[in-house]
């Protein structure tokens, strides 16, 4: 979250501190720790974007001949 004339006062998205905006090398962060937890949320696939799950396996059809063969 920027700072704006609407939000003068961004937080850390992670643990909810005000940051410092100028001259802050982890920001939106306000520390190299809550960057690497939120890092650490990534890794573990702890965000998501809602819809049906995607087979991880092959399918039936990668089997098959393309056609072309």
């Amino acid at each position: 979250m920027t700072p704006s004339p609407g939000n003068p006062d961004p937080r850390c998205p992670t643990c909810g501190k005000p940051v410092a905006w100028e001259r802050n090398p982890v920001r939106p962060f306000c520390s190299v720790t809550c960057q690497l937890v939120d890092l650490g949320g990534w890794l573990d696939a702890a965000y998501r974007v809602p819809g049906p799950p995607i087979p991880s396996g092959p399918t039936a059809d990668a089997d098959q001949p393309r056609g072309d063969a």
